[in-house]
């Protein structure tokens, strides 16, 4: 493995995140909820003031995450024959290029960009890769502290576009799913990767999803996405409790299971299938309502008692009692996004919209708006806020925003 100059940035001291920070995917409580005050309540014509721009060596869709005052993401380089992943650092003040770890082969035959968001976790990043290698990197020094390819060990087979896993860390575990024979869902040891547990049982492939933590009529549960539709496990030992078939026609299923109150989850997977909310009763999982609202982009966020879900080419406001679509989003279509306390900051696949939009339960208002002007390809990345600065990544170029208010 490469490593170049990471060192350089980091030998001062321990990497530690604080509070404002970004430390993982879908944000640091992993629920694209931003609770940091002190953000501008609209942003001037044009769009926040640009801070800096840095066009990054690889591609990627991945989000970047913000810690100790440093960027942290992901990009690939190389062609279809050695396609590489790379963890890039920069200053998060002034975007320099602190510098890279090369950490692991990636995915190479068809939408061939960094797909995993780095989790940092005591001093340490925590990334899988398109092909499985799930990879723990010092945040310190940029050494690679474990690697383990989850396939190779684990039987994991890959899908039609590769793995897109943003690993969870739980009690000294990472969680990750290679969707083996029995090991659809597997915990490493944070510190060695060595394996902790396996789903006995569970032998769907990977899903294009990542986990989640919720605790569920007072009790933890790992929920996630495989193959044929949701599951929960005992986060301890794996074990499986409830599974729920939900599957379209390519077994695509992006968004974890949404906790929407004490033992309700939503689930959304896009293709036509419609979304569902689940009633979990101890190893029983209830369809309790079925409908529209066909997410499989990317987001869904449980805010003020509402289901907030970008699907249909559209973001719609649900009450997750009966699915009651509220209201959709003015100018919203396809996009990704996050909710802070002055408002949902979406960002749109395609065009690169941006904007702030106040949100209620039962009412929104579109406060301010602007579009991107850098970077190639889709605009698969999701908006990242943090210590009153936006960062929006387009796939090989990202930028920062100040958006605090003055």
């Amino acid at each position: 493995m490469k490593r170049i100059n990471l060192a350089v940035v980091l030998a001062a001291g321990a990497c530690v995140a604080q509070a404002g920070d970004w430390t993982q995917w879908r944000g640091s409580n992993r629920d694209l909820i931003v609770t940091e005050e002190g953000l501008a309540k609209a942003w001037p014509e044009g769009g926040p003031k640009k801070l800096w721009q840095k066009e990054l060596p690889g591609d990627g869709y991945s989000e970047p995450i913000v810690v100790d005052g440093k960027v942290f993401v992901t990009g690939n380089t190389g062609d279809k024959a050695n396609r590489a992943g790379n963890l890039y650092v920069l200053d998060a003040k002034t975007g320099e290029m602190k510098g890279q770890v090369q950490y692991a082969p990636e995915w190479a035959a068809s939408y061939e960009c960094a797909r995993t968001t780095p989790t940092f976790h005591d001093g340490k990043l925590y990334m899988t890769s398109g092909l499985g290698h799930v990879v723990c990197v010092s945040a310190k020094d940029g050494s690679i502290v474990w690697k383990v390819d989850a396939h190779k060990e684990y039987g994991g087979r890959n899908i039609t576009w590769g793995i897109a896993d943003n690993p969870l860390i739980y009690d000294g575990k990472v969680i990750t799913q290679p969707g083996g024979p029995d090991t659809g869902v597997v915990a490493l040891d944070a510190a060695t990767g060595a394996l902790v547990w396996k789903s006995a049982g569970l032998g769907d492939k990977s899903a294009y999803c990542s986990p989640e933590l919720v605790t569920i009529n007072g009790k933890r549960q790992l929920v996630t996405m495989l193959e044929n539709g949701a599951v929960g496990l005992d986060p301890d030992k794996g074990t499986p409790l409830w599974k729920h078939q939900h599957r379209n026609q390519h077994a695509v299923h992006p968004n974890a299971p949404l906790l929407c109150g004490e033992n309700r989850l939503f689930i959304s997977s896009g293709y036509r299938l419609g979304s569902e909310i689940l009633e979990i009763d101890g190893n029983t999982a209830k369809g309790v309502w079925k409908g529209g609202g066909d997410n499989h982009f990317q987001g869904t966020a449980f805010y003020k008692g509402r289901v907030f879900s970008s699907g249909g080419g559209r973001m719609s406001c649900f009450d997750p009692k009966d699915g009651r679509e509220v209201y959709t989003v003015e100018g919203a279509s396809k996009t990704s996004f996050c909710i802070t306390p002055v408002g949902m900051i979406t960002y749109d696949e395609k065009g690169g919209k941006v904007m702030l939009v106040e949100v209620g339960a039962d009412t929104h208002k579109v406060i301010s708006s602007f579009a991107i002007d850098y970077g190639n390809g889709p605009h698969w990345s999701s908006p990242v806020v943090a210590n009153g600065v936006l960062y929006l990544r387009h796939g090989n170029t990202i930028a920062a925003f100040d958006i605090a208010q003055k």
